[in-house]
């Protein structure tokens, strides 16, 4: 699986552990599809801030997704759902370490 691949599988699973596994020690997460519901944009920093982000989130159904597609190697779309509030999203590789893990993500609203 490439890294797109398993970020999705990750989210999916709700493997809030898997999912900082992906990121670098000092990897961003960029989430601008919040605005779209009573929420603010996410900028998370670091591997542990972002596995302890979708813990909560997860652990307390308020983030999940349905309907994801692979689109390439950097991207897939998939409807985002923040606390009851549904957002077509598209989740971008914007780079990767040589090793493969991910130094920034976005997601932004389709």
């Amino acid at each position: 699986m490439n890294t797109i691949e398993l970020y999705i599988k990750a989210l999916e699973e709700k493997d809030f552990e898997g999912l900082g596994n992906l990121f670098t020690k000092d990897g961003h997460y960029c989430d601008y599809c919040a605005n779209g519901t009573p929420q603010h944009e996410y900028h998370l920093y670091g591997k542990e801030a972002i596995s302890m982000f979708f813990r909560n989130k997860f652990l307390f159904c308020q983030y999940s997704i349905i309907e994801p597609v692979i689109l390439n190697s950097r991207q897939a779309e998939f409807i985002a759902s923040f606390g009851g509030y549904n957002v077509m999203a598209i989740a971008s590789l914007q780079q990767l370490s040589g090793d493969g893990h991910i130094k920034r993500l976005t997601v932004r609203v389709k």
